[in-house]
């Protein structure tokens, strides 16, 4: 791989550390759920964050991206559909029960398959996703190549971003020992979900 392929990838690097390390659904999601039932519980989550951004990238890479500039009809749909669902997530969270561990048998982190849909439906993963596929590929022959790396690199760098904000949010659940702290916990994390609407949607 030539010198210039791997400036290349040390500036995607850094592009994805912003986007995964920053705050958007997915790490306010991730803070809340280490918080409420731990990191052990979480695992399938990040999993299904890092599977279904990998499957939408590789999406991406094949042509979706080139659907929407078709027809953008379609991404104003995809945009409503996300603020849609942001907004009942935030509703979710913020109404979390905030009984005791005992009384919570109903309550659950998110499932891997529910975390990989979400990225579909998560505008902060599809922006980040169409810049890597667009700003960090080169053309001609070592297209597939430049493209392959950056998913690496996108999960290589995601992975240990996610853990950060489980962690965070499983370091502060010792705090949450009140049916009160939990509720304005959640109420937090719901806000906090709003509040990012508008960062990632435009």
């Amino acid at each position: 791989m030539d010198q210039s392929l791997w400036a290349l990838m040390i500036s995607a690097a850094f592009f994805c550390a912003t986007m995964t390390m920053t705050p958007g659904p997915n790490n306010i999601l991730l803070a809340q759920s280490g918080a409420n039932f731990g990191v052990r519980a979480t695992l399938p989550h990040i999993l299904g964050i890092r599977m279904g951004q990998s499957i939408l990238h590789l999406s991406i890479l094949l042509g979706l991206g080139a659907l929407f500039e078709s027809w953008p009809v379609l991404h104003q749909i995809l945009k409503y559909l996300s603020i849609a669902y942001l907004l009942y997530l935030a509703y979710r969270v913020a109404s979390s029960s905030v009984a005791g561990d005992e009384d919570k048998k109903d309550a659950r982190p998110m499932s891997l398959k529910e975390a990989a849909l979400f990225q579909w439906v998560n505008p902060k993963s599809w922006m980040a996703t169409i810049t890597l596929c667009s700003a960090f590929t080169v053309t001609g022959e070592g297209y597939w190549l430049s493209a392959i790396l950056g998913m690496l690199v996108f999960n290589l760098v995601g992975f240990p971003a996610s853990f950060t904000w489980v962690f965070i949010g499983a370091a502060i659940r010792n705090k949450l020992n009140t049916a009160k702290r939990r509720m304005h916990f959640n109420w937090g994390m719901g806000f906090l979900l709003i509040a990012s609407i508008p960062m990632v949607v435009h």
